[in-house]
C-alpha cells in the first residue's frame, strides 16, 4: 500500500498526517466536517475556546457516524429479512 504526506489543518491549525493514498479523500472529508461543525458551533453557541469548539465538533460529527451505521445496518437486516420472507413463500406456493 502507497503512503501519502498530507498537511490538513483543523480549527485552524495545520497537521502533518502520513496516511494511506487510499484513505485521502476519506481524511479529507472528515477534516472538511469537522471545519464545518466548527464553524456552526461558533455561530450558534457562545463557545470561543478552540478546545471546547473542537469537543463539541468531534461530538456532534461522530454522532452523526454513528446514527448513519446504524441506518445502514437497519437497512441490511430489512433487506435481508424481506428476502427470507420472499423464499419462505416460495415454499408455501
Amino acid at each position: 500500500m502507497e503512503e501519502r504526506s498530507i498537511r490538513v489543518e483543523l480549527a485552524g491549525r495545520a497537521y502533518p498526517l502520513t496516511i494511506q493514498a487510499s484513505e485521502e479523500a476519506n481524511v479529507r472529508g472528515a477534516v472538511e466536517e469537522i471545519n464545518e461543525s466548527i464553524a456552526r458551533l461558533k455561530a450558534n453557541y457562545p463557545l470561543t475556546d478552540k478546545q471546547d469548539l473542537l469537543a463539541m465538533a468531534a461530538l456532534e460529527v461522530t454522532v452523526r457516524a454513528l446514527n448513519s451505521s446504524t441506518t445502514r445496518q437497519e437497512a441490511d437486516v430489512d433487506a435481508t429479512l424481506g428476502a427470507i420472507e420472499r423464499m419462505l413463500a416460495d415454499l408455501h406456493v
